[in-house]
């Protein structure tokens, strides 16, 4: 027998439940880009729930008034006036980010990187107070419940408002924590539960509205049908697996599994086009090449250019959507057809103002575009001097890994957000979940927002959760072992049973201090390191007793213990929403320390800290953001002698272009000095080899002792048939710089020249030695591995406690 699946088959009590008719039930979609709000409410005549999207007026900079059931999660400060929504969103490329303008803050929720927002001009100004994404999370809810209350007065609606706020399910503790504290310190009633994962909210959604669609949910005995949710909005990508089951009990549903956490949504797509297509364009229009601007400068002009790419991107998927036939696009999606806009961009800069008021982009390059975020790769595209591209197919293959799945498992695929409504993303699900049926709402963007209002009304006025949430990655601890030991597994139901860790001891006797580093996911993504310290220490046969829960609002909840000495953490940690090495780690406390002392500074970072960041950058082998606070910091501190080291920072990223002027710069203040010529020179060889030769020669001139500039010079005589003034020159640069290694005197750029030279002259032996005595980065850690603990020999637990077996 086959069942239709319904809000009222997963609870058949409802039709007996009496609903309280004082309480508003308001569900919140808070996205990355977008915020829309709904109210659902219970008609006891038909037992039949309804939902509808709120319209909210937002006050526009001339005072004019926006209504709409989308928000923008944006906030201006303009005119000595505070905005939120569309009159903020309106002035989101006029402004600067984080003096005058916040967005994306959600993305930033759970990141202690201290006043991130250092130089904010509403620090101090009661009471917005915005310093840090939080601070921004909260000005925006603050606005947003004003709103919310002017609604329920004028429409006659309850101001008892309960609240449900769907978010990421991948959202980590630290992230979820921050929320919560924007909510409650705006009053806004939340109880346990009232975050609800966007793909669960956008699933009791669509079992709302489906049940008389063409295409409702069913379930057959022996059957359990498997619906993979896949939520691609502004910022996020996020992917939930739910099992929808009969048992003796009736019908119900289940998570089973949710995808790691990704960055990838609209946002990113707006831009590649505007930082490979209009970037390019504009500049050239202007009378300008890209290495003419610094690489901060470039990029507030690539920000200007994202709204032309938005409106582009959208035309052109409306365009090729009317022509879709069965989730198959039209042979004009490789086309040059060129859709154009007139949408005009003022950029004031250093090189005066920067104008355009006509953009383009072709079929063809949207489609380029589209293939970088469409990739069946489970790493990001890397392009020097951009953020990283991840790809659609990083959560998915996520979500399906954990749930123990293949892809012809899944029955039904559930497309939701607003980037959902791309025919290249829909086109490419249907190719790739070929037995899968595609289930698209009607409105992508309210969806979200309907079911997370069902979810405070079967919450908060009949006491039910539909849906079961899980945790999305396993809690793991460091230790002396080979692998790291398993605290709680991945798809855990949350709130989770108490668990009882009882089989870890110390490393060695008398150990003073014992660090447990609690991970989520693996070890290179970190919750916080936990540590209990003794005078006389422990004894290698102590027992730590850890014990672990995650609450309704999937809160980590730890504690632990060894010979009476206890220890319990608050769930936070700037950096659990990351995979990070350590060089990274230490690139994000450079960055807070930066932005701490911006504070303290009156909003300018101090040079110091300038200097510790770049210095964190390039210890993290991240050249180009080591080039950017560089050049940065020379802006802020001038000095002319540094123009060599930001060139050889860019070029080792790969700015060949960029490096080049700044050696050009560098040698117009010291035009006797032999590593500038040399430095340019070497830039110049791929791209004018005649100037390039031209400028070694002025090095070798000036010093003929350089190792690299001899080894240059040397080539350059073999290349033109002197080969024997080729080999002396080769011979000579060996000599020099094989005593400079003998005595540990050389330089960390020398090692490779040296190796070249060495395998010139046939020394391959050598050419290995020197390449593996290079000095390589310290293996720091996040914690000291002396302190770690081991898993003694496994036992039976003991009464009342749950062995990690059975979890």
């Amino acid at each position: 027998m086959t069942n239709e699946i319904s809000i009222k088959s997963l609870l058949p009590s409802i039709c007996s439940i009496i609903v309280p008719q004082n309480t508003t039930y308001i569900g919140i979609d808070f996205g990355t880009s977008t915020t829309v709000v709904s109210i659902a409410t219970f008609e006891s005549e038909t037992k039949s729930i309804k939902v509808l999207p709120i319209f909210l007026d937002q006050l526009l900079d001339d005072g004019a008034v926006f209504s709409s059931n989308k928000i923008a999660s944006v906030i201006a400060f303009y005119n000595n006036k505070v905005l939120v929504g569309e009159g903020a969103s309106r002035m989101k490329y006029q402004l600067k980010f984080g003096k005058d303008i916040w967005y994306s803050f959600k993305m930033d929720l759970g990141e202690d990187l201290g006043a991130k927002y250092f130089n904010s001009d509403l620090a101090d100004v009661e009471p917005f107070k915005i310093r840090n994404p939080i601070d921004a999370a909260r000005v925006f809810f603050m606005y947003l419940k004003m709103l919310i209350i002017r609604f329920c007065d004028k429409n006659g609606y309850s101001q008892n408002i309960k609240y449900a706020v769907s978010i990421p399910a991948s959202f980590e503790a630290n992230q979820r924590k921050e929320l919560m504290e924007a909510l409650e310190v705006n009053g806004m009633n939340v109880s346990k539960q009232s975050l609800i994962d966007e793909p669960n909210a956008a699933f009791l959604s669509y079992l709302h509205t489906s049940i008389n669609s063409e295409k409702p949910l069913t379930v057959s005995s022996g059957y359990n049908p498997k619906v993979l949710v896949f939520d691609f909005g502004g910022g996020t990508c996020d992917i939930s697996i739910l099992e929808i089951g009969k048992d003796a009990k009736g019908i119900y549903s289940k998570n089973l599994s949710i995808s790691k956490f990704t960055k990838l949504g609209g946002t990113d797509i707006d831009r590649y086009i505007a930082y490979h297509y209009l970037l390019p364009r504009f500049f050239k229009a202007n009378g300008y090449k890209e290495s003419d601007f610094k690489t901060p400068e470039k990029k507030y002009i690539v920000t200007q250019l994202f709204k032309a790419a938005e409106q582009l991107k959208i035309l052109i998927n409306k365009n090729l959507s009317l022509l879709m036939d069965n989730y198959t696009l039209p042979k004009i999606k490789d086309s040059d057809l060129a859709t154009e806009i007139q949408v005009p961009v003022y950029v004031e800069t250093r090189k005066g103002t920067l104008f355009q008021d006509k953009f383009n982009l072709t079929n063809e390059e949207l489609t380029e575009t589209m293939k970088v975020f469409m990739k069946k790769t489970l790493f990001a595209t890397k392009i020097k001097g951009e953020d990283d591209y991840n790809t659609i197919f990083m959560p998915i293959n996520s979500a399906i890994d954990k749930a123990n799945l293949k892809v012809d498992e899944l029955d039904y695929i559930l497309l939701i957000g607003g980037s959902s409504q791309s025919p290249y993303i829909q086109e490419t699900l249907k190719k790739y979940f070929e037995d899968s049926e595609i289930l698209i709402p009607h409105d992508l963007q309210t969806h979200v927002s309907a079911g997370a209002a069902i979810h405070s009304l079967l919450l908060n006025g009949m006491n039910k959760c539909v849906i079961q949430p899980i945790t999305s990655e396993p809690i793991i601890v460091v230790t002396k072992d080979i692998s790291p030991k398993l605290l709680m597994r991945a798809g855990t139901s949350i709130p989770s049973d108490t668990i009882v860790i009882d089989d870890l001891v110390p490393s060695r006797d008398k150990q003073e201090s014992i660090e447990l580093p609690i991970c989520v996911g693996n070890s290179n993504k970190m919750l916080y390191n936990l540590k209990i310290s003794k005078d006389g220490g422990f004894p290698s046969a102590a027992h730590i007793r850890l014990t672990l829960e995650i609450n309704a609002d999937k809160i980590l909840i730890i504690q632990a213990s060894c010979a009476s000495v206890s220890c319990m953490v608050e769930p936070q940690n700037p950096f659990a929403n990351k995979e990070l090495s350590t060089e990274e780690r230490i690139v994000l406390a450079a960055e807070r320390q930066t932005n701490l002392e911006a504070e303290a500074n009156g909003g300018t970072p101090t040079k110091n800290s300038l200097i510790a960041l770049r210095k964190a950058y390039s210890k993290a082998g991240n050249d180009f953001r080591a080039a950017e606070t560089y050049e940065f910091q020379n802006e802020l501190y001038p000095d002319n002698s540094c123009y060599n080291k930001i060139g050889v920072l860019y070029y080792n990223s790969g700015n060949v272009e960029k490096a080049s002027s700044l050696y050009r710069k560098a040698i117009e203040i010291s035009p006797n000095n032999p590593t500038l010529y040399f430095n340019l020179g070497y830039s110049l060889k791929s791209s004018d080899p005649d100037q390039s030769i031209q400028y070694i020669k002025k090095a070798y001139e000036l010093d003929p002792t350089n190792g690299p500039t001899i080894i240059e010079m040397g080539s350059y005589d073999k290349r033109t048939g002197k080969d024997d003034e080729a080999k002396l020159k080769f011979q000579k640069a060996y000599d020099s710089l094989m005593k400079k290694w003998k005595t540990d005197c050389m330089a960390d750029f020398e090692y490779s020249w040296l190796a070249s030279v060495a395998r010139e002259l046939g020394e391959y032996n050598i050419a290995l030695q020197v390449e593996h005595s290079k000095p390589s980065l310290s293996n720091e850690k996040y914690y000291n591995e002396d302190n770690l603990v081991k898993t003694q020999n496994k036992q039976l637990p003991g009464n009342g406690q749950k062995s990690i077996d059975n979890i």
